[in-house]
């Protein structure tokens, strides 16, 4: 009798248990905003600093004064295009990465803010990072025109062209620019990791709340600095 029980039944192993609800993500983006602003200021830095090279070439050339293009360009990546790269590049960088982390995540996020004030210090290294290769896209713009070489392009800056006071602007610009983007991230990282919005939007609204902090900051300095 013994050998005709189904004892399978009675000593299976018990079902596995459901599984349990996702538990909310804990992120730290910023060091990933950190690393990815490098590249991708350098690629704005060469796209923007051609622009500026043709912008101020096509005005001066109703002057006839081309050949003052090399300095001014310079002058203008030292005391605005500079900064404003690198803005422009952690503002890009921020958005998409935390864009995407909202974007992937099962549950609600909560953002470590530990590391938020990485981004604080990031914006005037950076600006040294992104001014030369403002100064590289109007020299390869230079050479492709076949206005001269590489030694004429930095020879014809005077010495009086630039001043100390152009990149210390500059720096003083990134400086309070990366105030701005830190208290903008720590208030409004978790709106910009929600799903309800789009990307679109989500830009724009950062643009706008970076725009006007740093034109504000731009009056300042050049209170400061008239000339």
């Amino acid at each position: 009798m013994d050998d005709q029980l189904d004892l399978g039944q009675v000593y299976a192993s018990p079902a596995a248990p459901p599984p349990a609800a996702p538990v909310p993500g804990v992120i730290s983006p910023y060091d990933r905003i950190v690393r990815l602003s490098f590249p991708v200021g350098a690629g704005i830095g060469l796209v923007l600093g051609s622009v500026v090279y043709l912008r101020s070439a096509y005005a001066l050339g109703f002057f006839n004064a081309q050949k003052n293009t090399p300095w001014i360009t310079c002058v203008i990546v030292l005391r605005e295009m500079g900064p404003a790269c690198a803005m422009l590049a952690v503002f890009l960088t921020a958005v998409l990465v935390l864009h995407r982390a909202g974007r992937r995540a099962s549950g609600p996020l909560k953002l470590d803010h530990a590391r938020v004030y990485l981004v604080l210090g990031t914006l005037p290294p950076l600006t040294v990072v992104t001014a030369p290769f403002c100064v590289l896209g109007a020299l390869l713009v230079w050479l492709a025109q076949s206005s001269g070489t590489t030694s004429e392009f930095f020879t014809s800056i005077p010495e009086s062209g630039v001043r100390w006071m152009d990149p210390v602007y500059g720096l003083a610009q990134a400086a309070g620019c990366g105030v701005v983007l830190t208290c903008l991230l720590r208030i409004g990282a978790k709106w910009l990791t929600t799903k309800k919005h789009g990307l679109a939007l989500k830009l724009f609204v950062a643009y706008l709340s970076l725009a006007i902090p740093n034109a504000v900051l731009r009056v300042i300095v050049s209170l400061v600095d008239p000339a």
